[in-house]
């Protein structure tokens, strides 16, 4: 496992097909130590939302930090969709409907002036 730090960045590519696509946006995040979680959402289906631990996050086999640019038949090949939704677990399904958090900067307006920090990367 890599050390990233916390709280997590928000733009999140898989590198396999989660929940029909591959890159996300963290919503909001939790936790502490190892229980460490992130919620994410497709960049571009908002409904189709996932709990992530932070350990899964920092494997760089599944996870990269940033929206990598692919192929559109790669970020979200359609005929993979329906395959992708049936192999989702009862445990995982839980999390398909969480909203984000008030303070996650994610709200527009966003009346919270308490907004919670998201890691940045120097490069960006």
């Amino acid at each position: 496992m890599r050390g990233m730090n916390w709280p997590p960045n928000k733009a999140w590519t898989s590198t396999d097909l989660r929940l029909g696509y591959r890159h996300f946006v963290a919503i909001n995040y939790g936790g502490k130590g190892k229980d460490r979680w992130v919620i994410l959402a497709s960049v571009l289906e908002a409904d189709s939302r996932l709990k992530v631990s932070w350990n899964e996050l920092n494997d760089k086999e599944r996870w990269n930090t940033g929206w990598a640019q692919l192929p559109r038949d790669e970020a979200n090949p359609a005929s993979n969709l329906e395959k992708t939704l049936s192999g989702i677990s009862n445990e995982s399904q839980e999390y398909l409907c969480l909203h984000p958090s008030s303070d996650s900067g994610l709200f527009i307006p966003s009346h919270d002036k308490e907004l919670r920090r998201w890691f940045i990367e120097e490069n960006e």
